[in-house]
């Protein structure tokens, strides 16, 4: 049995497939397959649009049987005819075996596009000889000298990451890790195990999991700033700090995530300046970090900005893999300003009951179903307010607000500019995590020339709760 259940791995693995019409590819098909049997398998078969619309099918109401060289699939309920075909030994229109290849005949899915792609007429799904099943089901991917666990394996319950495994051709191969979208289709996971401190779970990728996850218990990420080369990180000293205990952390810009390295610690010299130290990075008090990747990713992960324009956060491992990283822009300094919609300052203003003195877009998700917009109201006896409000699909989700007492004499201001006449009005959206839950926590840096204030928004329900973070003295002139 042994004997034909390796037999059978010569087929598992992943296929890929470019649905063209004429030169324009127009969706992507995806089968991973996972032998049980010598003629047994559990399939996962995905189709993506150029739009990004996907269509899933899978084995889940029961394994396939191989005869005669195909496996065939039908739709489980009865009002739909669809039948999959993948054939493990096609030939070639000339007649001739073709090698690494299956072919997957039939429709999937019906009514308009993009639901209704069609497989023929030939659906040759080429095999990705960078992928390989072992035999208890799981599905890694090649990495270099090593590989990492990948999507397409069967995971349920828990998952238990081994140091090694053998991969083609009896080559034994490290483990180093596991893939952002490895769990995307095993909700039926509960737990994982490593086996080695030095290995990884990407970014997000217990966000798809059963795994518990409780915000109360996840370390929140440290505020940090770069060298001028943009290659090193360092968390800058402040009262109350406790050194960070991370293996392998991550540094966090934007939807950009690469892992880091630590590399130094001035904590205990006192002599070092606590703050932001641009011109003399490494005289800053703090803990640094180096980021683990070559020269070009480094510049391409802060691609438009400079040194000076930049924080970022330095998080833990468990922090990165229960959170995504959607992308979206942000206003930039010195670009023009934008108001937020009319229909938000108006739900703004009729939830807190004041009238709007102006708005401001300070991010967006790149998929436009999400944005973080400012409010500031005209002041009211003596009291200024400023309403941060998490916005979907045209919907305040969540908000908070700030309120200070004012004086007369600045009574005609917007107190969230006043210190900086508005040049650094708006924060810096660090970056934007998004839990399993779908709520967001949004990490803003407040410049003004001379500090930086770290803070961050939660969402809990209808509420966006203010977390303080520390404030960094800008040190302009160094002697």
């Amino acid at each position: 049995m042994c004997g034909s259940l390796a037999t059978a791995q010569d087929w598992g693995g992943r296929y890929v497939v470019d649905f063209k019409d004429g030169e324009e590819s127009y969706a992507t098909g995806n089968l991973f397959l996972v032998p049980l049997a010598p003629d047994q398998a559990e399939f996962l078969l995905t189709v993506v649009n150029k739009e990004g619309a996907t269509i899933v099918y899978d084995s889940t109401d029961g394994p396939v049987q191989l005869v005669d060289g195909q496996f065939v699939w039908r739709y489980p309920l009865p009002d739909f005819d669809y039948t999959l075909t993948m054939d493990l030994y096609p030939v070639s229109n000339d007649g001739y075996p073709l090698e690494n290849t299956i072919q997957v005949t039939g429709r999937l899915g019906s009514g308009a596009p993009p639901y209704n792609i069609d497989l023929s007429p030939d659906g040759f799904y080429r095999r990705d000889l960078d992928y390989f099943v072992t035999p208890n089901g799981y599905m890694y991917r090649k990495d270099g000298e090593g590989c990492t666990l990948a999507k397409g394996g069967i995971y349920a319950g828990s998952v238990d990451l081994p140091a090694t495994v053998f991969g083609p051709f009896g080559v034994v191969l490290s483990v180093k890790g596991i893939d952002s979208d490895a769990f995307e289709y095993s909700r039926a996971l509960t737990q994982v195990s490593l086996s080695d401190p030095g290995q990884r779970v990407a970014p997000g990728a217990l966000t798809y999991t059963e795994i518990p996850y409780d915000w109360s218990k996840i370390t929140m990420p440290f505020f940090a700033y770069p060298n001028k080369a943009k290659n090193t990180m360092v968390i800058p000293y402040f009262e109350g700090f406790e050194r960070p205990e991370n293996i392998f952390p991550w540094v966090i810009f934007k939807q950009n995530i690469a892992p880091a390295q630590q590399s130094n610690n001035t904590i205990e010299d006192e002599g070092a300046l606590a703050g932001r130290v641009d011109q003399a990075f490494n005289r800053t008090r703090g803990v640094f970090y180096t980021i683990q990747l070559p020269k070009a990713d480094i510049t391409k992960m802060f691609r438009g900005y400079e040194a000076m324009e930049i924080e970022a956060l330095v998080a833990d491992e468990d922090f990165v893999a229960f959170h995504t990283f959607p992308a979206f822009g942000r206003w930039k300094f010195p670009e023009k300003v934008q108001n937020a919609p009319k229909a938000i300052e108006n739900a703004v203003a009729k939830m807190y009951g004041r009238e709007v003195m102006y708005s401001r877009r300070a991010a967006w998700l790149r998929d436009g179903h999400g944005e973080l917009d400012i409010v500031e109201f005209k002041h009211k006896n003596h009291q200024a307010m400023v309403v941060f409000a998490w916005v979907c699909d045209g919907k305040v989700k969540a908000s908070t607000s700030l309120t200070t007492e004012i004086e007369s004499e600045f009574e005609d201001y917007s107190v969230w500019n006043v210190d900086d006449d508005g040049t650094y009005g708006i924060p810096d959206v660090i970056t934007i995590a998004r839990d399993p839950e779908d709520n967001v926590t949004i990490f803003l840096a407040k410049n003004s020339p001379e500090s930086i204030t770290c803070f961050a928004l939660h969402q809990q329900g209808e509420k966006l709760v203010k977390i303080n973070f520390d404030q960094w003295y800008r040190y302009v002139d160094i002697n």
